[in-house]
Parts: C-alpha cells; sequence; structure tokens
C-alpha cells in the first residue's frame, strides 16, 4: 500500500515516490487511459480508412508517397466540419479521461481512491475550469509572443542602425536564447497549475498564482525532476518508434494492417505510461506543498516566539 510523505524529501526521493505512486495506481488508471487512448485511435484509423497508399511509418512522407487522388481527399477530409468537430469531441474526452487520472491517483495517494464513474464525474464537473485555464494560457501566449516579437524588432533595428544598415547575425541567435531562457522559466513556474485546480479543487486563475507559489525558490529542483521523467519518455518513445518502424518494414507501410497494429500499439503503451507522468507530477506537486506549508508555518512560529 503507497504512503505518502509527511516530509519533504530530496530529488531522487520525490521521483522515487513518483514512481512508487504510478505503479501502485496503474491497476485503478488504465480504464480511463484506454479510454482517451481510443478516443484518439479510433478516428485515425477511420481516417486512414478513407485514404488509401498513405505510409504511416515514422519519417516517411505521405503527401509524397501517395497518389494525387488520395492527397486531395486527404486536404478535404481536413478542412471537413465533421472531421474538426470528431477531433474537438475528442480532445475534450481526452481533458475528462486525464482529469480524472488525476483524482484517482490522488485518491490512491490518500487510500481513499474513488471508482471510475466519480472520477469521470469530477472530470466532467472540472472541465469548464480546464478549458477557461487553457483559454488563459493561450490568450497570455499570444500577448507574450507578440510583445517579445515587437521588442526583437526594435532590438533587432536598433542593432541594424548601430552596424550602419548591415544585418546583424548575432542579435537573431541572442533573441532566440533569450525567448527559450524565457519560456523556458515560465513553465517551470506553471506546469502545476492543471494539478492545483484537480488537487486543491482551486479556480482557473487560483490554480496558476499556487503553482507559481509552490514553484518559488524550487525551479531549478523541479526542472532537475522535469528532466528525468522526459529521458524516461523520449527512452520509452524510442521504443515504440522502433517498434512500429519493424511493423511497417513487415507488413508494409501503406497496408491497413501496418496502420492497425501501430495504432493498437500506440494504445497499449500509452494505457501503460497514462498515470507515469501525473503520478511523478503529483508526488512534485506534494513534496513543494510540504516544504510551502512547513516554511509557512515555520514563519507563524517565530512570529510569535518571544522576542
Amino acid at each position: 500500500m503507497y504512503t505518502r510523505p509527511n516530509a519533504p524529501r530530496s530529488i531522487g526521493g520525490v521521483l522515487d515516490d513518483g514512481l512508487k505512486l504510478w505503479l501502485e495506481s496503474l491497476s485503478k488508471t488504465w480504464p480511463l487511459a484506454l479510454i482517451a487512448q481510443l478516443s484518439y485511435a479510433i478516428p485515425l484509423v477511420m481516417l486512414r480508412v478513407q485514404i488509401k497508399d498513405v505510409p504511416v511509418a515514422l519519417g516517411s512522407n505521405a503527401l509524397t508517397a501517395a497518389n494525387a487522388a488520395n492527397a486531395q481527399l486527404l486536404l478535404a477530409l481536413f478542412k471537413s466540419p465533421i472531421l474538426i468537430l470528431a477531433y474537438l469531441v475528442t480532445i475534450l474526452i481526452a481533458i475528462v479521461c486525464y482529469t480524472a487520472i488525476l483524482v484517482r491517483i490522488e485518491g490512491v495517494s490518500t487510500n481513499s481512491a474513488p471508482s471510475v464513474q466519480d472520477s469521470l464525474r469530477s472530470g466532467l464537473r472540472l472541465l469548464p475550469r480546464v478549458l477557461l485555464q487553457l483559454l488563459v494560457f493561450f490568450s497570455s501566449a499570444m500577448v507574450i509572443a507578440i510583445a517579445l516579437g515587437i521588442l526583437a524588432a526594435i532590438v533587432g533595428g536598433i542593432a541594424t542602425v548601430g552596424m550602419g544598415g548591415a544585418k546583424s547575425t548575432v542579435m537573431p541567435i541572442i533573441t532566440f536564447t533569450f525567448v527559450f531562457v524565457f519560456v523556458f522559466f515560465l513553465l517551470g513556474r506553471l506546469f502545476l497549475s492543471y494539478f492545483a485546480l484537480v488537487i486543491d479543487d482551486a479556480g482557473a486563475i487560483a490554480s496558476i498564482k499556487l503553482s507559481w507559489t509552490f514553484t518559488r525558490g524550487c525551479w531549478w529542483r523541479c526542472s532537475a525532476i522535469l528532466l528525468v521523467l522526459v529521458i524516461i519518455g523520449v527512452v520509452f518513445t524510442l521504443v515504440i518508434a522502433f517498434a512500429d518502424g519493424l511493423i511497417a518494414v513487415s507488413l508494409g507501410a501503406t497496408s491497413m494492417a501496418a496502420t492497425v497494429l501501430a495504432q493498437l500499439l500506440g494504445v497499449a503503451s500509452s494505457t501503460f505510461l497514462g498515470s507515469l507522468y501525473p503520478a511523478v507530477l503529483i508526488a512534485i506537486f506534494h513534496d513543494l506543498k510540504l516544504r510551502k506549508e512547513g516554511g509557512d508555518l515555520a514563519g507563524r512560529v517565530n512570529a510569535l516566539a518571544p522576542q
């Protein structure tokens, strides 16, 4: 039985705790992960039925390999309102399922996991809040992108004038580096917003503030844990890509059997790993929450102590 730590842990301890939580919650989250993955895979297979001779192997070029008729059909399907609506519904189903996965993993961490039905109901209840949070992030990203673009144009123009009209080759590199570092910093401060919304039942804006508060002073710590998690994900991705390549070589890159097997493999692997990243991120969330609450408690005690 999983036992949640009652004190902050080291980087390795948090990662180990997240992996334990993943293994403990796997039996309770795989049905939800399966539903989410099938909602992606079924429309892709149906789309594949409509288009023949399009390779499915990674690295292949579908449009150049397909004949002209299939290329036109592919473009027409992507413009189809029915396809767009189907993928919008798919996205909503996936959001509800992954929110339900978080709810169940959080329940496992407290040894009180809700049923699949209750988890899905929680996912539906939180869906408007999650969508609002996504809208806030998207709008903010657009504003930041425009502001950075204007700033880059101004700095580039000043550099060009300073060089007598000659274009600087260094300024684009400096600008790109600055933008990359800025975005990476923001992601490191806001990546727990979704988890705060679900776990603490916070509002769309309040959860962003919680993430910003919890990650204050712990940016490098979080980045180190996330880097290990990304490496694990890359290893699994390479293994799946290799398996997809074998399927394409064995059955033919354009065959329906290759498409179905590739989708089944993707569904199986994503179902297995569906709770890995949420479990580790929940472990990070609770570790940072312990650190923050411990710091607040120590501050109150010091404030009450006689001077």
